[in-house]
């Protein structure tokens, strides 16, 4: 009898043990993170803002993880493709996400099925900045304001604008000014930035939304004219175009947002460790030096939680502007 008593302790107590095991390695892990090499996925090409941005926070993050992040470009589908491999990753911190405007905001809207939704699969951790636009025109047309292209669009029929492809922010934009002037402005979509431009310059098109800093060398050598900032404030690296809100023309004060976020679910400890890397690698002298080459405009947004406030209240107001627009993409 007394043997059976300690058999059944025995077995009680590797119960104990054999259920405890996983939730004392996780907790191990979770306190020790990281304990080898973190993956940066960039849902883009090599070689583009995103990844160049997403490659300098990589590197001035190894100081404070004391580990390297590896970047992985994981391209498609307007960053949809690299996005799903994040959200379907364990919540382990070892997988993460340098995404844009498009994946962490526009393209649950503008996909029929994107795959992710950003309110419910991210676990955000820092927003790191925007690049502005502005709206230019061929200097050759007789406009140098944006009212003057309000007028103008009044008794002019046939302009255009490009933009980098259907459902790209300078589409959404430029349909929004379209409708703002009641006018029926043609899109004209591109595959990429780089086209769209060279019509631009060329007069083949109108006008285009474009980033700060693609525009301020044609700007500044007098071949495109900057009619204004679709921005809060004046952008650092064109000061002297006023906003859209200094002219009273209504528009979208939008740019190209960037944001790292993980798979929903991470640990609080780990969101956390993630968080200040984050910060301390925005706040080293070779990024804030990326920033102003690349236009890139901070804000007070710097914690998870408002970077989570900023998704949310961002993703419905994409949404409208989608419904508005009638944009729409497989």
């Amino acid at each position: 009898m007394r043997l059976i008593r300690i058999q059944s302790l025995v077995a009680w107590l590797l119960l104990v043990v054999l259920t405890s095991a996983p939730t004392l390695t996780w907790s191990q892990q979770t306190i020790s993170y990281p304990i080898h090499p973190v993956t940066l996925v960039v849902p883009f090409t090599t070689g583009g803002p995103t990844d160049s941005l997403a490659r300098i926070i990589a590197n001035n993050m190894r100081s404070s993880l004391s580990q390297p992040i590896l970047v992985e470009n994981k391209p498609g589908a307007g960053g949809n493709v690299g996005t799903r491999v994040v959200v379907k990753s364990a919540p382990d911190g070892y997988t993460i996400l340098f995404g844009s405007s498009g994946p962490l905001l526009i393209n649950s809207s503008l996909y029929r099925n994107a795959g992710f939704d950003p309110i419910k699969d991210f676990s955000p951790l820092a927003y790191i900045g925007e690049i502005p636009n502005v709206l230019v025109v061929n200097s050759s047309l007789p406009v140098h304001t944006l009212k003057d292209l309000v007028e103008y669009a009044k008794t002019h029929a046939g302009l255009s604008y490009g933009s980098s492809g259907s459902g790209s922010t300078n589409h959404l934009a430029g349909a929004m000014f379209s409708r703002s002037l009641n006018k029926d402005i043609i899109h004209v979509p591109y595959k990429g930035t780089a086209p769209a431009l060279n019509d631009l310059l060329g007069g083949q098109i109108t006008m285009m939304y474009i980033d700060v800093l693609t525009a301020a060398p044609h700007v500044k050598s007098g071949r495109l004219r900057a009619l204004g900032a679709a921005s809060v404030q004046r952008s650092k690296v064109l000061p002297d175009v006023p906003t859209f809100r200094e002219q009273g023309v209504p528009s979208l004060d939008l740019g190209v947002a960037f944001g790292i976020v993980g798979p929903a679910g991470l640990p609080n400890e780990i969101v956390e460790r993630l968080a200040a890397a984050i910060q301390s690698a925005i706040r080293s002298p070779e990024t804030q030096e990326a920033f102003a080459r690349q236009g890139v405009e901070t804000s007070p947004i710097n914690s998870p939680q408002q970077f989570g406030d900023y998704i949310r209240i961002s993703v419905d107001n994409w949404r409208e502007v989608v419904k508005l627009t009638g944009a729409s993409l497989e």
